[in-house]
């Protein structure tokens, strides 16, 4: 069953030609992942097919009606899930049923939308794209304030859906999950791929590399005739140097300038012949972000321990008796379910909370990075570059500037105003000043969300090669599987940590007979730096203290 169909689809903003000849058809049962570049139009053409915007040119043929989960959401002041939901539809049959299908107790219909969680509100959003029982779903990032657990339910909902399905995403796992065909839009072209993400990206690499041979033979063909031109021009202007064009000249030079001639037809062939080449255009190439995280290497064994931390917020347990330490090289992905109290913990660690009880032991060298997911320090009114010379004012400008041009923020683009940017340019804003600053520790809080895949695999890489510690709060499952070496897993028993990469904590988790060795090796780190720190000590109460840690030192509390 054809739900929709498209014939050259254009759109030009301004002077930029945004779509470019644009044709597809979705079917009932299709599962698409569409993916490309921040800016590159994907968000346009969905309100195309959605009807909300009509500036263009092209054939847009509708068959069916589609439900669509918007990026974000501009929610009514107090406006109560059932608001929500009947600004749609009065169907309360649907509704209650998609309730109970979506795991809620019908009392969400009195709460206010605007209490609820990330993912909470993306299940509603979902609930509402489905009242009407649409063949065909439309989903813009849906996963962006989802946590691990939910985005797998998610998933499978998705992988069980009878319909059509076009899914806007960066997220590579939730992709490979849930979609068998891939839209890169580039240039303002569609190029199609079938399977999933990663199928996709082995096509494109094997694409691109063959773009580049042949540009590069193309180029070395260019190089050559270039040459054989030169040489045979050189010989035609030195035949022709200083020569008197007479009756006996011309007998005596008969067969040298029939030869001369020879050589001034091949000169223009070749000219001919490189103008043809001339017309291969080299591979487009998109300019990259290239961020780089400098980082000051720690001479402390440790850069945070924390023991006995407990949060109460207006009499409700956020967490207690958390007791953990990182070392100077750990690179650690916090992972659990929204509402956890991670995004607490990371503030608790950086020093923004206080612990309702325990200690937050910090090394006296250490400069704490951080980077919220809510880009709460960005001052809206300041342009790019005031922004950063007042949270950086030991910078000077030419440095300031530089630093931004390898961000793609370039020219007079500094100039532009905070509040004027999309969440993905914050989003790069916000890491410059992370990376230009003297931290030697990072706190980061979803810094993945609303950077396209590109942007994230530079940032992974970064990361990756970071020469510090840091603890990120991230539900992209790649940047985990790729960039760290320890997980901790927040829950309401506590926090487990897990020395290893993800599918060995998943096999861990699932019962597998997998060691973790993490807590057994901080042990030994942590009591052969007390060990230290006795052999130094001078003061009764001093040694008393260490020789106390000694003793109640073991694997299960650190």
């Amino acid at each position: 069953m054809l739900l929709i169909e498209t014939k050259k689809i254009n759109k030009v903003i301004g002077a930029r030609e945004l779509l470019k000849d644009i044709c597809f058809s979705i079917y009932k049962g299709d599962k698409i992942g569409f993916v490309g570049r921040n800016g590159t139009g994907k968000s346009t053409l969905l309100k195309i097919i959605l009807g909300h915007d009509q500036d263009f040119q092209g054939e847009l043929n509708i068959k069916t009606q589609a439900g669509y989960l918007p990026q974000f959401y501009d929610y009514q002041d107090e406006q109560s899930v059932e608001g929500f939901f009947t600004e749609v539809s009065y169907d309360y049959g649907n509704i209650l049923r998609l309730i109970k299908e979506f795991g809620f107790k019908t009392n969400i219909l009195d709460r206010c939308i605007n209490d609820c969680s990330g993912g909470e509100q993306t299940r509603l959003q979902l609930i509402r794209a489905l009242i009407d029982e649409p063949d065909l779903l439309i989903l813009d990032e849906p996963t962006n304030h989802l946590d691990i657990e939910t985005r797998d339910w998610l998933a499978g909902f998705l992988r069980e859906y009878q319909g059509g399905l076009l899914l806007v995403s960066h997220d590579r796992y939730f992709l490979d999950q849930v979609v068998e065909e891939i839209w890169d839009l580039e240039t303002g072209e569609i190029q199609k791929y079938s399977g999933n993400f990663s199928e996709y990206r082995k096509l494109k690499e094997i694409e691109l590399e063959k773009e580049r041979q042949e540009y590069e033979k193309y180029q070395a063909e260019k190089k050559r005739l270039r040459e054989s031109m030169s040489k045979q021009q050189q010989f035609v202007n030195t035949a022709d140097k200083g020569r008197k064009r007479t009756d006996s000249f011309w007998k005596e030079m008969k067969g040298a300038d029939r030869r001369t001639g020879r050589m001034a037809k091949r000169v223009k062939t070749l000219q001919n012949q490189i103008k043809k080449l001339d017309k291969k255009e080299k591979p487009f190439e998109y300019k990259e972000i290239n961020p780089e995280f400098v980082g000051r290497k720690l001479h402390s064994q440790y850069v945070i321990q924390g023991k006995g931390i407990s949060k109460v917020f207006q009499g409700k347990k956020i967490f207690e008796e958390l007791s953990f330490s990182i070392a100077r090289d750990s690179k650690i992905a916090l992972i659990g379910r929204n509402g956890i109290g991670k995004t607490v913990l990371l503030k608790i660690i950086q020093g923004e909370e206080k612990a309702s009880a325990g200690e937050v032991f910090r090394a006296r060298e250490l400069e704490i990075g951080y980077f919220s997911q809510k880009l709460s320090k960005l001052c809206l009114d300041n342009t790019i570059l005031r922004e950063v010379k007042e949270q950086l004012p030991e910078r000077i400008e030419e440095e300031i500037r530089t630093f931004l041009g390898s961000m793609l923020f370039r020219g007079e683009e500094v100039f532009k105003k905070i509040g004027d940017l999309s969440i993905g340019e914050r989003v790069r804003v916000a890491l410059s000043i992370l990376l230009m600053s003297k931290a030697n520790f990072l706190l980061l809080d979803e810094p993945l969300n609303h950077l396209d895949i590109f942007s994230r695999e530079r940032v992974e890489e970064a990361l990756k090669n970071y020469p510090g510690a840091f603890l990120i709060v991230t539900h992209d499952r790649y940047f985990v599987k790729k960039a760290v070496n320890e997980i901790w897993e927040l829950s309401t028993n506590g926090i487990e940590c897990f020395n290893g990469n993800y599918e060995d904590f998943l096999k861990y988790r699932n019962g597998d007979r997998i060691e973790n060795k993490l807590e057994d090796s901080l042990v030994k780190m942590k009591r052969a730096e007390l060990i230290a720190l006795l052999e130094e000590a001078r003061d009764e109460n001093e040694i008393e203290r260490i020789n106390s840690e000694l003793d109640q030192l073991n694997p299960k509390k650190i």
